[in-house]
C-alpha cells in the first residue's frame, strides 16, 4: 500500500509541475515589477526576452547590456529575472538596491510563478525571441559576447 501511495504522490507531482514552453509555442503576456517597482510587460510587441535563473546568467545578461549603447539595444527587449532562489532579506536590502544602479530595466519574479515556465539552463542565460507572443527561438548562453550578437541581429 505505502508502494502505491509512493508511486501515485511521484505521477502527481510530476504532472502539477509546469511545462516549460518551446519553439512554436505561444506564450501569455507577462506583467511584472522592475527593480523601481514599475511595471514591466511582456506584450505583442515585445521581441526579445532575456531571462536568467539564476546569479551567473544574470552577471551574463548585464555584462551583455551594458556592453550595448542604449542605441544599439534592441527596442522590443525585456529581461526578466527569477529571483525566487534568493533570500528576502538579502534581495530587499541588498541586491535590488544594487539592481537600482543599473542603466536598464528588469522585470523581477520574486516567486518564481510567472517564470515556472520560462526555459533555462544552469549558469546560463536565456534568449527567447518572440513574435507577437509566439516563440520563434530559444537559446541559451554562457558569454555576454554571444547575447550581445544574437541580439544585435
Amino acid at each position: 500500500m505505502k508502494a502505491i501511495l509512493f508511486v501515485a504522490s511521484l505521477l502527481f507531482m510530476t504532472t502539477a509541475q509546469a511545462e516549460v514552453f518551446v519553439v512554436n509555442d505561444k506564450i501569455e503576456p507577462v506583467t511584472l515589477e522592475d527593480q523601481f517597482e514599475q511595471p514591466l510587460v511582456v506584450n505583442e510587441q515585445t521581441q526579445w526576452v532575456l531571462f536568467s535563473r539564476g546569479m551567473k546568467g544574470g552577471e551574463l545578461i548585464q555584462a551583455s547590456l551594458e556592453s550595448l549603447p542604449a542605441e544599439k539595444q534592441p527596442e522590443n527587449l525585456v529581461y526578466i529575472a527569477d529571483i525566487s532562489g534568493m533570500p528576502s532579506l538579502i534581495a530587499r536590502f541588498v541586491a535590488i538596491p544594487k539592481m537600482k544602479d543599473l542603466p536598464f530595466s528588469m522585470g523581477l519574479d520574486r516567486e518564481g510563478d510567472v517564470t515556472a515556465t520560462f526555459p533555462s539552463e544552469k549558469d546560463m542565460a536565456s534568449v527567447i525571441k518572440l513574435d507577437k507572443f509566439n516563440v520563434v527561438s530559444i537559446e541559451h548562453f554562457d558569454l555576454s559576447e554571444a547575447i550581445t550578437e544574437a541580439i544585435s541581429q
